[in-house]
């Protein structure tokens, strides 16, 4: 959830007169709006809701899948989860469209059952809420972790139900050479080095 910031004060530096406004939404309404030259780029999973000969992609990080549960439930304190334990646990999902959404659905398929769904949302705020207040639980990228950590707790999967999520920037090949474009492209490549050094450490 740093990402964003860090990309806009680091692109504000580089382009200080530039006017950037930031949209939320699924891959699949975010992609439209790029194709429709409505948006100059997104920040989203690359998954195939984004493959697309006009587009190119940038990948910055990639972000390990975890079961979000309130901080007083007993699954919290547990270093690692068995998801197939849950079978007949609510969930709360991200409506489809999202790619969390997708790659849950690969989880709970992989952990060989369909979730008792509690309720769908279409932010991760609603999302992250639900799961404090015990609505239900929640399969969710690890980089949300900061937004909610005094009121959710995020488990790692056991090692067959992992998965990864692949973020990068994606914008159309036409408008590539647009100064602000390549702006935001340069401070991508710079945040996503930064990201290799603090990993090698």
């Amino acid at each position: 959830m740093k990402t964003v910031p860090q990309l806009i004060m680091g692109l504000k530096l580089r382009r200080s007169a530039l006017n950037i406004d930031l949209i939320l939404g699924s891959n699949v309404d975010l992609f439209y709006q790029l194709k429709n030259m409505e948006l100059d780029a997104i920040l989203v999973s690359l998954n195939d809701s984004v493959s697309d000969p006009d587009c190119e992609h940038l990948p910055l990080f990639s972000d390990d899948i975890f079961l979000a549960v309130p901080v007083d439930s007993p699954y919290a304190r547990l270093a690692e989860i068995d998801l197939s334990t849950l079978r007949d646990t609510p969930f709360v999902t991200l409506t489809q469209g999202f790619a969390t959404h997708q790659d849950g659905t690969r989880v709970f398929q992989q952990a060989g059952f369909e979730p008792q769904i509690a309720m769908q949302v279409n932010d991760i705020f609603t999302l992250l809420s639900m799961v404090s207040s015990g609505v239900g639980h929640a399969l969710l990228p690890k980089r949300i972790e900061a937004v909610y950590e005094n009121r959710v707790r995020l488990i790692p999967l056991q090692p067959r139900y992992r998965l990864q999520q692949h973020i990068g920037v994606v914008f159309l090949k036409a408008k590539e050479r647009d100064p602000n474009l390549l702006a935001l492209l340069a401070e991508c490549r710079m945040y996503s080095l930064r990201l290799e050094q603090e990993a090698a450490g």
